[in-house]
């Protein structure tokens, strides 16, 4: 029986970049038993970890799970192609022209020139190399964080090429901490295009990728004519933070999309917050509709009912309208699935609560002025992080305890420790301790 296989094009040179990099290419199992066959392609940003893992990051495990779809028969054969990131370029080449015309992170944007060694060196290269159909119908481009926004940002200026956007978590917008200033880092466009979109965003990411900004970004493609449920899937993934192993988890829902069949609801969740006010942030309910196939998905155009109208109300697109004080349940009624969810109207709910955070840290730590906790905890004291924060209520945050990207935490003998987490749904004292980095374990070890 023939299986898939992975190739690697170790250097991979860019002219227009001017630089390095890896390329691996994932080949169906039929690819070499059918010479007459030619495949759809979907291309990956954040190459390394689309089927690998490494120090700095797990794996989304992309071949295994097509291997499966396609075993199940829920999706068709294709070629992945996963284009790795240069890492000190790698927020520079994500990032195109800001709003505001300035750059970001200090660095000088390259975006455009990403875009172009896309469309003029990768892309060509694999529809030579390989029997593809390079027609945009049978082109999917999907990454996720800045990768998701830079498949967003491409998918928009190139539909001509990219039929098919996998937007796993767009970091659309960076939040400042401690002011919690917030500044776009894309234009949002408002013209509709012959494009198929996944949109998603996890409820635990804490800062990073904040759920009302990507909202607004899959609101404003509704208003400009993308259907939710035809020509857009939006997903608000409940538990997910960031990270591979968050997106490898669901990355089966836009392959389905993109390349199989969703099948048929079989079942709904209701989501959404069990106090909202008469006075403080606007709120809205989730409910994800989940498939026979393993598909699932938020659904944007819904029917609700609630017990008692006069208390609260629910827009088609799951936004609450509170009324007067008081309790009620709502209804959601879907295609063959229902879920029902209980909610109060009080008052007044603040818009943030605070939070008191502290990370002791082991002996022989390297300095660092800030560790990475959900929340930026500035230095207190030699081996001590932490302070009080406002954070905005019923944010929650899913994430292991770091000094930086691949500096993250490990237990003592240095393997991986379980993610942490906590919503900050009232004021708390949270107290953590680091026992070791993985860094700092991995060259002691291989000492």
């Amino acid at each position: 029986m023939n299986s898939s296989r992975l190739i690697a094009f170790e250097s991979f040179h860019s002219a227009i970049l001017n630089n390095n990099r890896e390329l691996f290419v994932y080949l169906p199992p039929s690819y070499d038993s059918d010479p007459d066959a030619r495949y759809p392609v979907l291309y990956m940003h954040d190459g390394q970890h689309v089927f690998h893992k490494d120090r700095k990051g797990e794996s989304w495990d992309v071949h295994l799970t097509v291997d499966r779809l396609v075993a199940e028969g829920r999706m068709r054969e294709i070629i992945v192609v996963a284009v790795a990131h240069v890492e000190d370029a790698r927020i520079a080449e994500y990032m195109h022209a800001s709003p505001d015309g300035h750059d970001v992170f200090g660095m000088t944007n390259q975006g455009e020139l990403y875009e172009l060694f896309l469309l003029r060196e990768v892309k060509p290269f694999i529809d030579r190399k390989y029997r593809t159909l390079p027609d945009k119908e049978h082109t999917a481009l999907m990454g996720s964080s800045a990768g998701g926004l830079v498949s967003y940002n491409i998918g928009f200026r190139h539909p001509d090429t990219f039929g098919m956007i996998g937007a796993l978590c767009p970091f659309f917008v960076s939040v400042d901490p401690a002011t919690m200033e917030e500044r776009w880092l894309s234009r949002v466009y408002t013209e509709k295009q012959d494009l198929k979109i996944w949109m998603d965003v996890g409820d635990s990411e804490g800062y990073t990728v904040m759920e009302k900004h990507v909202r607004h970004v899959a609101d404003t493609l509704i208003r400009a004519g993308f259907q939710p449920g035809v020509d857009l899937m939006f997903h608000v993934a409940i538990g997910s933070g960031h990270s591979q192993r968050d997106w490898a988890a669901r990355v089966h829902a836009p392959l389905l999309y993109f390349f199989g069949g969703i099948g048929k609801p079989v079942r709904a969740e209701l989501h959404g917050p069990a106090v909202i006010g008469l006075e403080g942030p606007r709120r809205a309910l989730n409910p994800v509709v989940h498939y026979d196939s393993g598909f699932m998905v938020t659904d944007l155009n819904a029917h609700y009912v609630a017990d008692d109208p006069g208390i609260v109300e629910a827009s088609a697109d799951g936004k609450l309208l509170p009324k007067r004080t008081g309790s009620t349940k709502i209804t959601y009624n879907g295609s063959a699935v229902t879920a029902c969810h209980e909610l109060a109207v009080v008052p007044h709910v603040p818009a943030t609560v605070p939070v008191e955070m502290y990370v002791k840290v082991p002996e022989g730590t390297p300095p660092a002025d800030k560790l990475y906790a959900g929340i930026e905890l500035p230095l207190l004291r030699e081996g001590w992080y932490g302070g009080t924060f406002e954070v905005p209520r019923d944010v929650s945050f899913v994430f292991r305890i770091s000094r930086g990207l691949g500096r993250h935490e490990v237990d003592a003998r240095g393997r991986e420790v379980p993610y942490r987490t906590f919503t900050a749904d009232g004021r708390q004292v949270l107290h953590y301790e680091v026992e070791d980095w993985i860094d700092t374990a991995s060259e002691r070890l291989s000492g």
